[in-house]
């Protein structure tokens, strides 16, 4: 089957954009990807409407791939136009919303317009319904084993890592484990957030990082500290990094939600330190022990088999009837 993949290509936290299409491509499809993103001239010209800058762009690709599928991570700017055209050409269009809960509004008026409909949360399945937008299945995100697997011991870096983007609550929730004594260090883009007196620049490894790079600093730690963008706002969806940690065999302190008693067996679950408080995260990350790792360890082969981006495009085909 031919797919065309639309994905926002200059997000670079967003790996999936690269993981789906291979991951497509693994089950014998003739994929091509293109990317909707906005080239810094598109921005200030079309600053109205982003979906008419690159809408163009989209119809080439169309023509160029022929698609059957046409499948957007996110869709934010596909325009209507876009999908206009594919209509009456008979093609499938599918959109896998994987910023959920925390943008579900902003959902609201991009899924509709799609065939078929994937969220990363599936208490928000409900939600849609609820708005009348009924196309929307419930689709978590994902790992890619190529990728997230266990490595080889590394020179410890510290006890517990934070790998990921900067926000309050999360400054707030790392300060106090540094405070707490807890040997927490950050990779991110965290320096211009951090006030100039901040003690947590001694414990930052500023910048953007790779897949790879955060598989090897899941490896260079005893755990890794999960906060998910909407703690404290809603207790269901997972981010990517429950399956990234899980399947490189990382124990993680994560924030409880829904799926995870749902997606993850009790074998599974064992190196999870779930907590539902600052109070339990603190008492958890004073105690974590090497001898987790192996637990974790165990458990990862299944979450790559089960939860794997091949798996995840398997479903979805399954879903779309492709």
């Amino acid at each position: 089957m031919r797919v065309l993949v639309a994905v926002p290509g200059n997000l670079r936290t967003v790996p999936m954009s690269r993981f789906v299409p291979d991951a497509l491509a693994a089950l014998g499809h003739e994929v091509r990807a293109v990317d909707y993103s906005l080239s810094w001239l598109e921005k200030l010209k079309w600053r109205a409407d982003p979906a008419e800058a690159v809408e163009k762009r989209m119809l080439r690709a169309v023509e160029d791939a022929r698609p059957e599928l046409f499948l957007t991570l996110y869709g934010a700017n596909i325009s209507r136009g876009v999908l206009a055209q594919l209509r009456p050409r008979g093609v499938t269009t599918a959109n896998w919303w994987l910023n959920d809960p925390f943008q579900f509004e902003r959902a609201t008026k991009i899924l509709p317009a799609f065939d078929f409909a994937f969220t990363n949360a599936r208490g928000s399945v409900d939600l849609y319904a609820a708005r009348g937008i009924r196309n929307v299945h419930f689709l978590p995100t994902a790992c890619e084993p190529s990728v997230h697997h266990p490595l080889p011991a590394r020179a410890p870096a510290c006890d517990v890592s934070f790998a990921g983007d900067w926000s309050a609550m999360r400054e707030e929730l790392v300060g106090k484990l540094a405070a707490a004594g807890v040997d927490v260090r950050v990779f991110g883009p965290w320096r211009r957030k951090l006030a100039n007196d901040s003690p947590l620049h001694a414990r930052l490894e500023h910048g953007f990082f790779t897949p790879q790079r955060m598989a090897e600093i899941f490896a260079a730690c005893k755990a890794t500290l999960n906060i998910h963008t909407w703690r404290g706002k809603f207790d269901y969806g997972l981010n990517p990094r429950v399956f990234e940690a899980a399947a490189c065999g990382t124990p993680q302190l994560v924030d409880w939600k829904r799926e995870l008693d749902e997606l993850f067996d009790e074998k599974e679950r064992a190196a999870m330190l779930i907590y539902r408080s600052d109070e339990e995260l603190l008492e958890k990350a004073r105690r974590v022990g090497s001898e987790l790792r192996d637990k974790a360890v165990a458990a990862s082969s299944s979450i790559r088999e089960r939860h794997s981006y091949l798996a995840r495009m398997r479903e979805l085909l399954r879903v779309c009837g492709s």
